[in-house]
C-alpha cells in the first residue's frame, strides 16, 4: 500500500456524523489485521474510524472506514486504510436484516465463489477482476463483520446515485455483470447447485407478515403522493397498484426457476452505490442478496435503479444487447457446454421476469433516489405512526423519485408489465 501523508487522517472529512461507531473497532481489534495485511509492519501510531458513507447510502450494515498510520520495522511511516462493514444494532434494524440471511451470504460470497470465479477466468487465460479483496472475516454470536480493502485508496469512486450512470458507465457495469452471471453459471454446471440460502430472496413467506405490514403504512402515503406527481393518467395508475399482499405475492412468484432457461448467480443489489470504479477497472461491492435464478433480475434491478433518465428506457434494448454479447463470450471462453442463450430469449426472459422492474421502482428505488438524509434509517423507513408516514411521504414527493416514476409507469405499461 503506498505511503500517505500522516495528517491526512485528520483532515478527512466524516461522511455521516450521526453515525455512532461501535467502541469494539479500535486499535486493538485492527492490529492482528494489519499485521497478516502488511509485510513489516511493526506498530499504529494513530488510529481513526469515521463514517463510510453518507445518511441514505446504506440500510443494512455499520460501514466504518478506518484509516491507520502504522510504522513498519525499517522506521518508515505508512497510511493503510480499511473499510470494516458489520450488523446493525439489534434496536436499529439488525433483528431485521438478521432474519434475511445477508451477512452468511456475503461471507460465502468473499471467501468461496468470488475466488472461485476469478480463478475459472485465470484458467481460461484471462484476468477479470469481481470485487475488492476481503483481508478479514470474523463471526461470533453477535454477527459477522467483514474487513475489505479501501477502494478509495486506489482512487476507485462511486458515480452519483441521483445522476445515475452514463452510457460509457453502464457498459463498463453490464459487461461486469455478464462475467460475473456466466462464471457463476460455469460453476453450477461444474459444481452442482449452491447452498440453499441463494435459492430465496427476500420475498420469502417468512417475511410476508413484516414486508406486508410496512406495505399497509406506505400504501396510503404513496397513493397520495402519486395524484401530486404531474403523471398523465395517474387515476388509471393508481386503480391498477397491487395491494400490499398482490405486491408481496408477485415477489414469491419471482422466486420461481425454470431450470430450463439460462439461470445464474445474481449480485442481487445492483445500483450505484454497489459498483465502483477506477481510471479503468470496474468491481462490485455489497454482496448480501446474491440469488440463483435469471439474470432478469440483476438486469431490471440495475437498469430500473441505476442509468441516468435520459438514457433508462432510450437505450433498455441496448442494454440488453450488450449483456448478451458479453455474456456469449464468457460462457465460450469458460467452455460452458450447455445452451448458450439467444438475444430473443433473453428479451423474453424480461418480459417473462418483468415483475422486477416494478418491484425494483416501487421499493429500493425509492431509497436509492432520496437525497442524504440524517433521517434515512431502515427503522424510520418501518416506523409507525405520524413521524414514519410524514418521512414516507417526503421520499414519495422526493423531485428526483417523482421523475423518475413519470418515466418508469408509462414504460412499463407500454411493456405490458403493469
Amino acid at each position: 500500500m503506498p505511503p500517505n501523508n500522516s495528517n491526512e487522517s485528520r483532515k478527512l472529512e466524516n461522511p455521516n456524523e450521526f453515525l455512532v461507531i461501535p467502541k469494539w473497532i479500535n486499535e486493538d481489534y485492527f492490529r492482528p489485521i494489519i499485521e497478516k495485511d502488511v509485510k513489516d509492519f511493526r506498530s499504529i501510531k494513530n488510529f481513526t474510524p469515521i463514517a463510510a458513507t453518507q445518511p441514505g447510502d446504506n440500510y443494512t450494515s455499520v460501514m466504518v472506514r478506518v484509516i491507520v498510520d502504522i510504522e513498519l520495522k525499517d522506521s518508515s511511516e505508512q497510511q493503510v486504510s480499511y473499510i470494516l462493514k458489520t450488523t446493525l444494532e439489534m434496536d436499529k434494524g439488525g433483528d431485521l436484516v438478521a432474519g434475511m440471511n445477508l451477512f452468511p451470504k456475503e461471507k460465502q460470497m468473499y471467501q468461496v465463489h468470488i475466488p472461485n470465479f476469478v480463478r475459472l477466468y485465470k484458467e481460461a487465460g484471462v484476468d477479470i477482476e469481481l470485487a475488492p479483496k476481503c483481508v478479514h472475516i470474523d463471526e461470533s454470536p453477535e454477527g459477522i463483520t467483514l474487513v475489505l480493502e479501501d477502494l478509495k485508496q486506489q482512487n476507485f469512486e462511486n458515480v452519483d446515485r441521483l445522476k445515475g450512470f452514463d452510457m460509457e458507465h453502464m457498459r463498463r457495469v453490464i459487461r461486469k455483470v455478464a462475467e460475473l452471471h456466466a462464471a457463476s453459471a460455469v460453476t453450477y454446471e461444474q459444481n452442482g447447485p449452491y447452498d440453499e440460502m441463494y435459492s430465496r430472496s427476500l420475498y420469502s413467506e417468512s417475511n410476508r407478515h413484516m414486508f406486508e405490514g410496512l406495505g399497509k403504512m406506505r400504501h396510503q402515503q404513496y397513493i397520495k403522493a402519486m395524484r401530486e406527481w404531474p403523471l398523465p393518467d395517474v387515476e388509471e395508475y393508481i386503480a391498477n397498484l397491487p395491494s400490499p399482499t398482490e405486491f408481496f405475492d408477485k415477489g414469491i412468484k419471482l422466486n420461481s426457476v425454470d431450470e430450463n432457461e439460462f439461470n445464474c448467480l445474481n449480485h442481487g443489489d445492483l445500483w450505484c452505490n454497489n459498483i465502483m470504479f477506477s481510471e479503468d477497472r470496474t468491481l462490485f461491492v455489497d454482496l448480501q442478496v446474491g440469488r440463483w435464478g435469471s439474470p432478469a433480475q440483476d438486469l431490471w434491478y440495475m437498469i430500473t435503479t441505476s442509468p441516468s433518465l435520459d438514457i433508462k428506457v432510450k437505450e433498455f434494448d441496448h442494454f440488453i444487447q450488450i449483456y448478451h454479447t458479453r455474456l456469449v463470450e464468457c460462457l465460450k471462453l469458460l467452455k460452458y457446454s450447455k445452451s448458450i442463450p439467444t438475444l430473443r430469449e433473453i428479451h423474453v426472459m424480461m418480459i417473462k421476469y418483468g415483475d422486477w422492474g416494478p418491484i425494483t421502482m416501487s421499493g429500493v428505488l425509492v431509497a436509492v433516489l432520496m437525497p442524504s438524509d440524517k433521517d434515512s434509517s431502515i427503522n424510520m423507513m418501518m416506523a409507525p405512526g405520524p413521524e414514519g408516514d410524514a418521512f414516507r411521504y417526503k421520499t414519495f414527493i422526493n423531485p428526483y423519485y417523482v421523475k423518475a416514476m413519470v418515466q418508469l409507469y408509462p414504460f412499463f405499461k407500454n411493456k405490458g408489465i403493469i
